[in-house]
């Protein structure tokens, strides 16, 4: 920068020319050098390290360049006749999408440009979304700017005046649900107008997004739809959610999509059957002669032409602004740098350089009104300052002052003249911004504070800015978005100093990222435990109970989900220990405790344990809730209830506890308890010898857990849709379909349940009459279950190993697997299982020709059952028990 190259010169000898580091890389070989140190230079941040200029070599050094933009539109007719060919289809009804792919600079938004002037003849209508580097964690951030603009909101205009314009942008007719969805995205209050959306937030998202996908069927209805998307590597998490649903509904539709992005953060839709991935390559020695030419370049020496065309190496934009400045400056000789030719531009005008480096400060996009609060100059001034910078191209203009919103031509000019500022200067401009924000909190987010804040040097103003924009994504379940926000706000109060009001904060950021983890990541990721972890002892450190509780309850699912049953029984009993007297914390307490006796196989103490959560869940005056606990506490309790007397043969009290489980399941509307208690009912009918409920509640879980980006039960969604395809159509890609969501089970990080996952693989494989595969993973599973407290299905793996042998004709072993099977039910007490062992054992026997000890080993056991009788194995019981009379 300007500023760096004086402080180097201040170091020179008379007649001496000292550089930096970055200058000495573009230097290569091309000249001698001295190595002067690394200096410590006022107002330049970090040591650098300089190089005294001595002589010149022979060779000569090309020029790499970092910038990007609109470039001219030279050399892409291929291109452009492809996206043409995507758009003749789509017109047609066969919709289409295009991934535009290509480095920065490289010329993404000219092609695009050129497609929107190739149809400016034909009738369509055409939506353009803009994303941003600074809105990466704002959800729908570019889907709010473009309904903004086509709806043309001013400033000023009052609620009834924006909704009446926003019912215009979305047509005529009737507006309903869809259009107060809509407004609700855009912080309109319609409820005067349209009735209250008393939605969790999960269903507001989930029909938001299904508002945005219909009103783009809509509009194709009418006419053909180019939708383009611009700069998708900086799309938030729920744009490219909606993308992604987009591209699912367009295929019979009269819409092409086009996406620009960058190759190195790409969204990962390349694979998606309606999208064409097109590359973009750099310019050959014709494509940039055309552009220099284009720009008047025509005049400049063939040695000027040659050096634009060796720095350049072929980036279309490095060639026009290069171009550019060789010709404003009326030197032949051409800049070091693109970065330096964008600051020379700016220096020629001193007062739209000032006014530039004011408004990179802001951002990539500034409103007139805050660069006029913040620049503090006359209005006239300002307004000349801004014409100067649009005629140059610098910047780009919608709207006339002072209600003018602002572009950076590109991210590159904008960060010129941004590092072209002390540091000092720059955290002057950014608390001044923050300052006048912080005086419109209703045009100021949480996260354009946190910005601003974090560039003043405010920390701790930027951490809680970064809470409250955490929070509403949060409240909006956008958890990736949530988490981006409180991730980087941790960032901001790592620089502030210890003390109580630091630890308060940062109390409050964990609590907050713990759930988002949890949801985004899953519950068994190396982040989501420590968020917990650090939680429950910052609580602990400011003596709130109730927190600390919570957050050990993430501790112990987080424990659980890797299979750590031992730490997870640990934190039940310190939980316990800590609830004292409290109803509700003592019903958490023996839940955890239940659920970690569940999966060890101690199904009467887990019964008893969750008989007391439930028990004291009742009497509890303020009784803990989803959001403090993951899942619903009560719908928890129920199901692991269920599990528990399921195993113990207690049939119709577990089949009752199941159906209620799900049924205010349904009521509740709680995106993670309806998946909790999916994936458990999905066990339970699995255990029940329930394929075909199996096969319904997979879907069901499936289809959420998509809608939600939901990994882990995303993953068990998978394996037991795999395991209900082989028993109910004896479909041959059911192993295939088990493998892939055991490999996302174990990408999680999870290890609990693995036993029972590998031995539905091997009932699947059993089902394909694939026996010796079945035989390898009941070995797995049974060695899991041998080595790890998770025991909870082990009399079940010895009793299909059983299957196996018989199939492979070794009856002595499935003896042996029988009787262990049995042996370990006992143990278990879990007469369920027991039955199911001695069934099998009892069949075996009748085989051999001891019908009357088969008879005398079943009779006893069937006998005990009194409830459940119609169940699938108590009929397959009774049934073998009248064969054997």
């Amino acid at each position: 920068t300007p500023n760096l190259a004086a402080r180097l010169q201040a170091l020179a000898a008379p007649g001496q020319v000292v550089v930096a580091e970055a200058t000495r890389r573009l230097l290569g070989a091309g000249f001698l050098l001295d190595d002067l140190g690394v200096q410590a230079l006022k107002g330049i941040e970090g040591s650098v390290g300089a190089f005294a200029v001595t002589g010149e070599r022979v060779l000569a050094s090309r020029f790499e360049g970092r910038a990007t933009g609109l470039q001219p539109m030279v050399g892409r007719d291929q291109e452009l006749a492809l996206l043409m060919e995507r758009w003749n289809q789509a017109e047609a009804g066969e919709g289409q999408a295009v991934l535009l792919v290509g480095e920065a600079g490289v010329g993404k938004s000219r092609i695009s440009r050129g497609l929107l002037d190739a149809l400016a003849e034909r009738p369509h209508t055409r939506i353009r979304y803009q994303c941003s580097p600074y809105h990466t964690g704002s959800a729908l951030w570019p889907a709010i700017q473009q309904l903004e603009h086509a709806a043309g909101f001013a400033a000023g205009d009052p609620l009834e005046t924006r909704l009446d314009k926003l019912e215009a942008a979305l047509g005529g007719g009737s507006h309903g649900e869809a259009t107060a969805l809509i407004a609700g995205l855009l912080g309109l209050d319609g409820t005067a107008r349209y009735g209250a959306l008393e939605l969790a937030p999960a269903v507001l998202r989930a029909r938001t997004l299904d508002a945005l996908v219909r009103q783009l069927l809509q509009l194709a209805a009418a006419r053909p739809v180019l939708l383009l998307i611009e700069d998708a590597h900086w799309a938030d998490p729920t744009t490219l959610e909606l993308i992604e649903a987009w591209l699912d509904a367009i295929a019979t539709e009269r819409v092409l999509l086009v996406l620009t992005s960058r190759p190195d953060n790409q969204p990962a839709l390349a694979a998606h059957p309606h999208v064409t991935r097109l590359s973009l390559n750099r310019l050959g020695r014709a494509g940039v002669e055309a552009i220099v030419a284009r720009l008047g370049g025509d005049r400049l020496p063939p040695a000027t032409v040659d050096a634009i065309i060796a720095r350049t190496d072929g980036v279309p934009l490095y060639v026009e602004e290069l171009t550019k400045a060789v010709l404003e400056s009326g030197d032949t000789a051409v800049p070091a740098s693109l970065h330096d030719s964008l600051m020379a531009r700016l220096d020629r005008v001193p007062e739209v350089k000032e006014v530039a480096q004011i408004a990179a400060c802001i951002g990539r996009e500034f409103d007139h009104a805050l660069l006029a609060a913040v620049a503090d100059r006359p209005p006239a001034e300002l307004t000349a300052a801004l014409d100067k910078l649009a005629t140059a191209e610098l910047v780009f203009r919608r709207g006339t002052p002072p209600d003018a919103r602002y572009t950076f031509k590109h991210a590159l000019v904008r960060d010129a003249a941004y590092e072209s500022l002390l540091k000092s200067r720059r955290q002057m401009i950014h608390r001044d911004v923050y300052g006048v924000l912080r005086g419109v909190p209703e045009i100021a987010s949480a996260d354009a504070l946190a910005i601003h804040a974090a560039g003043a040097g405010l920390f701790m103003d930027a951490a809680g800015h970064g809470l409250d924009a955490g929070r509403h994504a949060l409240a909006r379940w956008a958890v990736h978005e949530a988490a981006q926000h409180l991730r980087r706000a941790l960032e901001h109060l790592g620089r502030v100093p210890a003390g109580a009001d630091r630890d308060a904060l940062e109390l409050e950021l964990q609590r907050s990222l713990a759930p988002a983890l949890l949801a985004a990541l899953g519950y068994s990721a190396d982040e989501t435990g420590k968020a917990y972890a650090r939680t429950a002892d910052l609580a602990r450190a400011a003596h709130q109970p109730a927190t600390a509780a919570q957050a050990q309850f993430g501790s112990f699912l987080f424990h659980n989900v890797r299979g750590d049953l031992d730490t997870a029984s640990d934190v039940g009993r310190k939980m316990l220990e800590a609830a004292e007297a409290d109803a509700g914390s003592l019903a958490m307490a023996h839940r955890v405790l239940g659920t970690c006796a569940f999966f060890t196989g101690e199904f009467e103490l887990a019964a008893r344990h969750l008989d007391d959560a439930a028990a004291h869940l009742a009497t509890s005056l303020v009784a803990p809730t989803a959001s403090q606990y993951v899942f619903d506490p009560a719908i928890g309790m129920a199901v692991f209830s269920s599990l528990a007397l399921l195993a113990l043969g207690q049939l119709t009290r577990a089949e009752a506890l199941q159906v209620q489980a799900r049924s205010l399941a349904e009521a509740g509307d709680h995106v993670a308890t309806t998946a909790f208690v999916h994936h458990h009912g999905c066990f339970f009918a699995m255990a029940s010898a329930r394929p075909d409920v199996v096969q319904t509640l997979a879907a069901e879980m499936l289809q959420l857990a998509e809608r939600e980006r939901l990994s882990i039960w995303l993953a068990t969604g998978r394996i037991y849709q795999g395991w209900s395809a082989a028993f109910t159509r004896g479909d041959e890609d059911a192993v295939r379909i088990i493998d892939d969501g055991l490999a996302r089970w174990r990408a999680t990080g999870a290890r609990l349940w693995l036993p029972v996952y590998l031995a539905l693989r091997a009932d699947a494989l059993i089902a394909l009459r694939r026996q010796r595969e079945a035989a390898v993973s009941l070995a797995q599973a049974r060695d899991l279950a041998t080595e790890t407290p998770d025991r909870h299905f082990v009399s079940e793996i010895h009793r299909r190993m059983a299957v196996v042998h018989l199939a492979t004709g070794d009856r002595d072993a499935a003896e042996r697997a029988l009787v262990l099977a049995r042996q370990l039910a006992a143990e278990q007490r879990a007469m369920l299982y027991r039955l199911r062992a001695t069934r099998d054992l009892a069949r075996l026997r009748a085989d051999q020709g001891e019908r009357q000890q088969a008879r005398d080993l079943l009779a006893p056991v069937y006998g005990w059952f009194t409830e459940g009788l119609g169940t699938p194995d108590l009929v397959e019981a009774k049934a073998l028990l009248d064969e054997l009379h």
